[in-house]
């Protein structure tokens, strides 16, 4: 039995007992699922936004003074915030006309198949994904991308860092529209997915995404993955862990 209290503590040691679940249960012949969001929670995308930001930058450097100019003291990715406006904002990037070209130019490239191979896998994530195939899970990767204009780089990031995908034992789920909303998406996605077997595991780091799969898969354990998320999120239901990370017991920060 996993414990659901939400301890921070207690995060790292779930995370090796779902392995221990899914093992069982496959010896036993039972199929299990396990569903991963990907920006956020198995991905750090801010390193994304930092290179499409330098990138413009540079390509319209005398016409984006301010942004030019924030680079020269840039020194962490704590500066990147999940809402744009205060990431430009922390940046000293005050001046209205250059801020809405820069808002038009990243929209154009962080929503898209070319840019996704900047994200960084968060720690231990690879190696987690790998590890749950492997005992025998489906692992569904439900994000909030959409077909059109990020299934191919979502699939390409994915098999850049080594995750298990496009074989056996892997689903990738991803909107069919851009303008549906992701809680909507997620809530309708998560009654397709409860017909196809047990879930045993959900990752997510959008408190609103966590609550609806929480509630659709109770018998779950549910994991809250503590980067970043949507300002004016709902409080976190109780029984879902929270991680930093994927790293193993005595690994972790």
């Amino acid at each position: 039995m996993i414990k659901k209290d939400g301890n921070k503590a207690a995060g790292p040691a779930a995370l090796a007992k779902v392995i221990d679940l899914v093992e069982m249960r496959t010896a036993q012949r039972r199929s299990t699922l396990a569903i991963f969001d990907l920006d956020g929670t198995l991905f750090d995308n801010r390193t994304r936004t930092m290179f499409i930001l330098r990138e413009i930058s540079e390509k319209f450097d005398s016409a984006l003074p301010q942004l030019s100019r924030a680079f020269s003291s840039f020194r962490d990715l704590s500066v990147v915030d999940y809402s744009l406006d205060v990431t430009l904002k922390r940046l000293k990037v005050t001046a209205s006309a250059e801020i809405k070209f820069v808002k038009q130019e990243w929209a154009r490239r962080f929503f898209s198949d070319e840019y996704q191979k900047y994200d960084m896998p968060l720690a231990g994530a690879k190696a987690y994904v790998e590890k749950i195939h492997a005992a025998g899970a489906t692992v569904i990767y439900l994000t909030g991308r959409d077909v059109g204009r990020m299934l191919v780089g979502t699939t390409e990031v994915l098999r850049l860092y080594g995750f298990p995908v496009g074989v056996a034992g892997t689903m990738t789920i991803v909107k069919k529209e851009s303008e549906q909303d992701d809680e909507l998406f997620k809530r309708e996605v998560s009654e397709y997915i409860d017909r196809l077997g047990e879930v045993v595991a959900v990752f997510e780091n959008e408190p609103a995404n966590s609550n609806i799969l929480r509630a659709r898969f109770p018998g779950a354990v549910s994991f809250f993955v503590e980067t970043q998320h949507r300002p004016g999120a709902p409080r976190l239901d109780a029984g879902i862990i929270r991680i930093k990370d994927f790293r193993p017991p005595g690994r972790g920060k």
